[in-house]
């Protein structure tokens, strides 16, 4: 997942972890994609919303040398991984806060895996999409809470290049907190995860999501990583938007 999940569960959530390469489908990888509308800037500043343990934010760099890469996690004990991961890379900075709709103390949902961790509850049905036990909750804590729009600001960020969400069903609520860098344009291409089958309580359908991205201001690129239900339905999709031109 785009939320970046560890290796064990790489394949449980129908991800492979390898560099960029073609796909069976003959088009890009959705990385191959990213450097390729990033090839025009020098210096790309990623938002890497979800860090988890690090796995994006080092591909990432490894993707774009000149990059600056901010990356988020809330949840303590993967912000410890993250920030070890990152630790000798001067361009990567980690923070220890989520992205929200608002700011301040908000309770998370820490689950059996913490892959999974959510702002958001799981769904009762999510057991019959992806097995049981991975989204059981096993407590909730409360971590702190930016929105997009203020972390810009206290960072001393103007312009997003590359704003990468995987955070388990909550991709609106860091969008909704970003409303006036999407107004002001200030955010070139969009990399989110969507998913499609019932997992976490508030999430939006795939039809929402793509409404709600296109009233931010964005444009669907293309869809990658598509993972499936044993019934071969769709249970989650990686996405590229871009800035729709004004």
């Amino acid at each position: 997942m785009l939320k970046v999940v560890i290796k064990a569960l790489a394949g449980r959530f129908g991800y492979s972890i390898a560099k960029a390469r073609k796909t069976e489908a003959g088009g890009k990888s959705a990385m191959a994609e990213l450097k390729r509308l990033m090839k025009d800037v020098a210096e790309p500043v990623v938002f890497d919303v979800g860090g988890h343990h690090g796995l994006m934010a080092n591909a990432f760099r490894e993707l774009l040398p000149g990059s600056r890469v901010y990356s988020f996690e809330p949840f303590h004990d993967s912000f410890e991984v993250l920030k070890a991961a990152v630790a000798d890379d001067a361009r990567v900075r980690a923070l220890p806060y989520g992205l929200g709709e608002e700011n301040g103390p908000q309770t998370f949902h820490v689950n059996a895996h913490a892959a999974t961790n959510s702002l958001l509850p799981t769904d009762g049905e999510g057991a019959r999409t992806w097995g049981e036990g991975l989204l059981n909750t096993a407590r909730t804590m409360t971590v702190e809470i930016r929105t997009l729009d203020s972390a810009m600001h206290e960072l001393g960020v103007p312009r997003i290049h590359l704003l990468k969400l995987d955070v388990q069903g909550a991709e609106h609520l860091v969008m909704a907190g970003g409303r006036a860098a999407c107004e002001l344009g200030n955010i070139e291409v969009l990399y989110a995860e969507i998913i499609t089958r019932p997992t976490y309580q508030g999430q939006k359908r795939l039809d929402e999501a793509l409404k709600f991205y296109y009233e931010l201001g964005f444009e669907l690129h293309n869809f990658y990583n598509a993972s499936l239900t044993r019934d071969n339905q769709l249970r989650q999709v990686d996405a590229i938007f871009v800035k729709r031109a004004r």
